[in-house]
């Protein structure tokens, strides 16, 4: 068995492209998200709060209920459970 120094490899050359290739990918998708956030916007407490009214309308009316007293923005922005502790 003979031991010769001039055997030595590039090891790091495939391990860094692999790097490479991964932070490309991670920085294309961060760029992806922050693109459709500016296209749709920030939706907001809002959008949910319209929702949850809009199916509580209907189904109210669907299924024969009352309506319920109207809510205004800022208690619907608050729990159920704890509107009544103000």
């Amino acid at each position: 068995m003979s031991m010769c120094a001039h055997h030595e490899k590039i090891e790091g050359g495939y391990h860094m492209t692999g790097v490479a290739a991964c932070i490309l990918v991670m920085g294309i998708s961060i760029a992806i998200v922050i693109l459709l956030w500016a296209w749709f916007g920030h939706i907001g407490p809002s959008f949910s709060t319209e929702v949850m009214r809009n199916q509580q309308e209907n189904l109210r009316a669907q299924y024969g209920f009352a309506p319920l007293p109207q809510i205004s923005d800022e208690d619907a922005k608050i729990p159920p459970s704890l509107r009544n502790l103000h």
